[in-house]
């Protein structure tokens, strides 16, 4: 079976997409085509330079922030998870 013939524009945007980091799901919804379409499109490209949101320009005082904030986040998450198992406990009694 022959392959639908991927406009040139599309596989520039597929590219482009896939280095600035986005999830190659998220791209493949996004420019109507499959998963296995953009999979293939990056591995004909060859590996790409994947910019990250976080440098090595970041400081440690910001990494040491974002870190808290995760923490945070988990403790909270944490605390949910036992609040609902606390509740289904005495639900099935």
């Amino acid at each position: 079976m022959a392959r639908k013939k991927i406009d040139e524009k599309i596989r520039k945007k597929v590219i482009e997409a896939h280095a600035s980091g986005q999830p190659m799901r998220k791209i493949a919804k996004e420019y109507g085509v499959g998963l296995s379409t953009v999979h293939r499109i990056v591995k004909e490209k060859g590996p790409q330079k994947v910019r990250k949101k976080i440098t090595k320009g970041t400081s440690k005082a910001e990494r040491l922030r974002r870190i808290g904030e995760l923490e945070r986040k988990i403790a909270e998450l944490e605390a949910k998870i036992l609040d609902l198992e606390a509740k289904k406990g005495s639900w099935g009694r």
